[in-house]
């Protein structure tokens, strides 16, 4: 798998792989929607928020597709490009919204995504 995610809850990938993201240590007593969104360093959102419907789970994974990790761009004359996600749970019940914070972040901390240029497109 391709996406690697370090202790700080940084995200690394190239542009057009595929991988999956867990997140862990939900409320396994509740229902909820779970959304995790991409932004650029303007706050533009990158593709469509992604969704999972989670009933009495402690964890849910997202999947990134290889389509929606291709509109990750790079700039030609960068080894690298910066992108923010967030990780928002909606407990179903009381519609009760909660952004997630990764472990070793503070409030505000922005979640970092390191995408690096293809090195081969494939098939």
């Amino acid at each position: 798998m391709s996406i690697e995610i370090d202790k700080n809850g940084t995200i690394s990938l190239y542009q057009g792989d595929s991988g999956e993201i867990i997140i862990n240590g939900i409320d396994n007593t509740n229902s909820y929607e779970v959304y995790f969104a991409i932004q650029d360093k303007k706050r533009n959102l990158i593709g469509n928020e992604l969704k999972i419907i989670a009933s009495n789970v402690n964890s849910v994974s997202f999947f990134l597709t290889p389509e929606f990790t291709d509109l990750l761009k790079v700039p030609d004359n960068k080894p690298y490009e910066i992108y923010y996600y967030g990780i928002k749970i909606v407990e179903k019940e009381t519609n009760t919204e909660n952004t997630l914070f990764v472990e070793n972040s503070t409030y505000g901390d922005l979640n970092q995504i390191i995408v690096y240029p293809k090195k081969v497109s494939g098939p």
